[in-house]
């Protein structure tokens, strides 16, 4: 014989008609017998009906989209050791990129061997004579750190959209830190106030260029948007 706690457990699936021939059979015998288990039955089987009649909305385009955007960006930092953002990070990868176009530029473009021909310009070229020697090397460090960040930028600037000037900022003082100490070590034949000069260029060129091209790369995307 099924106690009253049973029939309440099981009153759900005998709407959903998920008992056996036998269960179903027992559990009517004591709703035969049991009142305060029938009107229970009762109150329950109308909800059942009401709840069949609710008409389910279907969400926005815009809601489903937004749903899904939290989600992913929920899921992109969940249960992930923290060198694992790094590695997907914009700083990270771009201050990468402007490491690695550096060096190819320094192996095409050594910096002694473009300093001295700096000095030989100077000396054989009235336009270069012009300027002085402080304004050339500031220059020349201008582009060394100028024309790696801006590639990179444009190469892994696929997450720019937001505060794209605090991130080129963070990611030009990284690549100048990494960058500075290998041109330092690369030129110690040449005069400290050079060497000194041409590093506050490069330090201009990787601030400028970072934050110039982040920018102007995220303006571009919030107006195709």
């Amino acid at each position: 014989m099924m106690s009253c706690e049973i029939i309440k457990t099981v009153m759900p699936a005998l709407l959903a008609e998920e008992l056996s021939t036998d269960e179903r059979h027992r559990m009517l015998l004591h709703l035969e017998k049991c009142g305060l288990c029938r009107d229970e039955m009762a109150a329950l089987e109308k909800t059942w009906k009401h709840m069949d009649q609710w008409e389910i909305e279907e969400p926005s385009a815009a809601i489903k989209a937004g749903v899904m955007a939290a989600a992913r960006e929920e899921l992109e930092n969940v249960h992930l050791p923290w060198w694992s953002n790094l590695r997907r990070s914009l700083i990270f990868q771009t201050v990468l990129g402007a490491l690695g176009f550096s060096m190819i530029i320094y192996l095409i473009f050594p910096y002694d061997r473009i300093i001295n021909l700096c000095e030989t310009l100077k000396l054989k070229s009235a336009f270069f004579a012009y300027f002085p020697k402080g304004v050339i090397y500031f220059a020349l460090g201008l582009l060394y750190g100028l024309v790696p960040i801006s590639i990179s930028g444009i190469c892994f600037s696929g997450r720019a959209a937001e505060k794209p000037l605090v991130k080129g900022l963070g990611v030009g003082v990284i690549f100048a830190a990494f960058l500075i100490p290998f041109f330092v070590v690369q030129c110690p034949q040449f005069a400290s106030g050079l060497v000194f000069v041409m590093a506050l260029g490069i330090i201009a060129g990787a601030l400028s260029g970072a934050t110039g091209t982040l920018w102007v790369l995220s303006k571009m995307k919030m107006e195709a948007s």
